[in-house]
């Protein structure tokens, strides 16, 4: 195997954060600030501050000595950077700087008035959203640029392996500045529309040139920063999972090209629902994009930046990030360490020191999975239903005060509201499928588009494609051959309907689902509608009898199987009112499976969402139990635990072992997590031949017994974190 590099190699970075008192660094011992970084925090690799990201808007003071760029003042001639990174580099760590390129003074922008980002009504994005309650921010194809790729040099002169560019970001309608226009004029001979037109090609192209904008921005200034160091890294703030990234032009397969680490912010905050896997989530995302990856977590208390997290929520948040394949970052704002030291730094200490000694087990490591999740940001991007009779208000039903309340049933006709549900459906499309099958404790990866034709899908069995509804000919001939070749394929809902920018095509994938047309959608609804699976004899139904009724996801349409497709329970016909008799079982089926080679299974229906959203138990298990039918054979790894109990497979083929990630998220009924609850006696079954020894990185006994193909291993307890290795001949 050929040397790795560093940043190849797992990383744990940090970032201490002094806000505006950026000056109270001149007066620390640096020797002992690096040494407890490495030796407290364990980290390998850290952010100094290079450009401030305080208010005003100062990115465009920096710490350090130029005679390009103005210094902040309250350093004087004090050099951070300069200063700092022999003690960084004494202790092993890896220093970056951390370049602030989206948050500027509006006296700054006032200063370059052609820099600034414009919105289509031609006001200043930042006069109309200050940034953090005050500032501008400038576009990515003005003369800023040139101005940005001067502090990339100017910062790698001080000695750095690197540099973190926070931003730049294309925000929100935006940007129509002088530059874009001429840039986009030049391109395609027009102006960008000034509106959300989603039936206009022309919208299209403007989303897609804002992130072409953004990878050659950062493509630019890498080349920037190798003639300063050639070794040097790269990446920005790539954006993560959630749907509507698109808005502000984020999205890995862009900008991945061009930066060393795939990063994205996993922030905690009070104000909002955490999912329980919100780190899993980020890190297979990020990991998916074929580059090493860094999972953000603040160390804080949401917009409490001086406060700490709850001891067990940073601790799962580093867990959760390496089991997935990632790497770790955690920021300390200094006035916490005056505040509340030992809380915040314990946690710190406890489990990046932990992480530091599985380092031999995480270097070099290969998924043992063989399912694929495929995330689309094709279709997170572009997709737009053409089904007029899905758009109708609805919201989550409720019983109070005797009324049911669920949405006017007016049809939405707004563009913007329109995109914003089919944004929605596709981020709770994956994080329901992705909860489904860590909760039922299914090894999977996840995968992008790119994935599906350059070769990556043959290492799999299966693929989830889910509602991957803006897919290329060429990645639906793939997903078509991968079946003939033996593969299986679950699918739902609008799965291939359009090509890769959301456009009616005579390719699609219906013939590979098992269905001949679409025939309209039932009306949405979020109470009192259901499945009949009268036919629980099929084998994808293991988990039901005959007969039993489902609750129907919100979204579900009408399709005509074809013959070769067999139903798997249909939709019943619709109450359309609470407490209301059921109507009997309808024609449509909720579910077609289909053996052409391979075996196929496709909802009818918004299945991943529905369950991503309510999360009912029983659309859990017939996820989770057709997935199973679709792949027919046992899964490499299975586990008897608790669902909140979260376990990742992964092989070191050049040492001979296979590694299990164990992570216990079983805590107590509230966020932030304050209490985790320990597990005992987990069950694991592992296909594997010649294990001749295993071991536990905690240090736990581990009960190994041969098993027919493999081993059934006995894990006495669980507490945060752990990783159980076993040894091959």
């Amino acid at each position: 195997m050929a040397e790795l590099k560093w940043w190849e190699k797992p990383i744990r970075m940090g970032r201490h954060e002094w806000m505006a008192d950026l000056a109270r660094v001149k007066d620390m011992d640096l020797d002992q600030l690096a040494r407890e970084h490495a030796q407290e925090w364990h980290i390998n690799c850290e952010w100094i501050i290079g450009t401030p990201g305080i208010a005003p808007g100062l990115g465009w003071m920096t710490t350090f000595n130029s005679d390009k760029f103005e210094k902040y003042p309250a350093l004087g001639d004090f050099d951070v950077l300069r200063e700092y990174i022999p003690h960084a580099r004494k202790y092993g760590i890896h220093p970056l700087s951390y370049l602030n390129m989206h948050w500027y003074s509006y006296e700054f922008g006032e200063a370059h008035s052609d820099w600034l980002q414009t919105m289509a009504d031609e006001r200043e994005y930042g006069r109309v959203n200050p940034l953090y309650g005050s500032g501008t921010t400038l576009c990515v194809n003005s003369g800023w640029r040139d101005w940005a790729f001067d502090l990339v040099r100017e910062a790698m002169k001080t000695g750095l392996d690197g540099v973190f560019l926070d931003g730049p970001v294309v925000y929100p309608s935006c940007c129509y500045c002088a530059s874009c226009l001429e840039k986009f004029a030049a391109q395609y001979g027009q102006e960008p529309p000034r509106k959300e037109d989603w039936s206009d090609p022309m919208y299209k192209e403007f989303i897609s040139f804002r992130e072409q904008s953004m990878a050659a921005f950062l493509r630019d200034a890498g080349d920037a920063m190798r003639e300063v160091n050639p070794e040097g890294v790269i990446f920005l703030n790539a954006g993560s999972w959630h749907g509507g990234a698109w808005r502000v032009a984020r999205d890995i397969a862009a900008v991945g090209p061009y930066q060393n680490f795939n990063g994205a912010e996993a922030f905690y905050h009070l104000n909002r629902e955490t999912p329980m896997l919100f780190w899993s989530l980020a890190a297979k995302h990020l990991v998916a994009g074929g580059k090493p990856a860094i999972v953000f977590v603040h160390h804080c208390l949401g917009a409490w930046h001086y406060l700490p997290l709850p001891a067990i929520e940073t601790k799962v948040a580093a867990a959760q990030t390496v089991a997935c394949g990632s790497g770790t970052w955690m920021a300390v704002f200094d006035y916490s360490l005056d505040n509340s030291r030992e809380e915040t730094i314990a946690p710190m200490r406890e489990i990046n020191g932990f992480l530091e000694e599985c380092e031999p087990y995480c270097t070099a490591a290969e998924s043992g999975a063989n399912i694929a999740l495929l995330y689309s940001g094709q279709s997170a991007k572009f997709y737009l239903s053409q089904i007029d009779d899905l758009f109708t208000d609805v919201d989550t039903t409720s019983e109070e005060d005797l009324t049911f309340r669920g949405g006017t049933g007016e049809k939405i006709v707004n563009w913007t509201a329109r995109k914003s549900r089919c944004d929605k459906w596709q981020g709770d499309t994956y994080q329901g499928w992705f909860n489904a099958l860590t909760r039922q404790h299914i090894p999977f990866d996840v995968i992008l588009e790119a994935g599906l034709t350059d070769g990556s899908l043959a290492r799999y069995d299966t693929l989830i494609v889910g509602n991957a509804s803006c897919l290329s000919a060429e990645q639906k001939h793939a997903i078509a051959d991968f079946v003939e070749g033996g593969g299986n394929v679950v699918a739902e809902f609008e799965a291939g309907e359009y090509d890769e920018r959301g456009n009616e095509t005579d390719v699609s994938l219906r013939s590979v689902l098992g269905y001949e047309s679409i025939e309209g959608a039932f009306a949405p609804a979020t109470t009192e509608e259901y499945v009949d699976l009268e036919d629980a004899a099929h084998p994808a139904l293991t988990d039901f009898h005959g007969g039993q009724w489902l609750p129907r996801p919100v979204n579900v349409l009408k399709v005509r199987q074809s013959r070769a497709g067999v139903a798997v329970g249909h939709y019943m016909n619709p109450t359309a009112k609470v407490y209301s008799k059921p109507q009997g079982t309808s024609e449509w089926p909720a579910a077609i499976c289909t053996e052409p080679v391979g075996r196929v299974i496709y909802f009818a229906g918004l299945f991943g969402e529905f369950y991503g959203m309510y999360k009912p138990e029983q659309i859990e298990h017939l996820l989770v139990g057709a997935l199973r039918w679709a792949h027919g054979k046992p899964m490499p790894l299975r586990v008897s635990a608790p669902p909140t109990v979260e376990a990742e497979l992964w092989r070191q083929p050049d040492h001979n072992r296979i590694i299990v990630h164990l992570v216990n998220n079983t805590a107590d009924t509230q966020r932030p997590m304050t209490t985790l609850i320990p597990i005992t006696d987990i069950g694991i079954e592992l296909d594997c031949e010649g294990a001749r020894a295993v071991s536990s990185a905690r240090g736990v006994d581990v009960d190994m017994q041969q098993i027919d193909g493999g081993v059934r291993l006995t894990v006495p307890e669980l507490q945060v974190y752990d990783l159980i290795i076993v040894d091959l001949q």
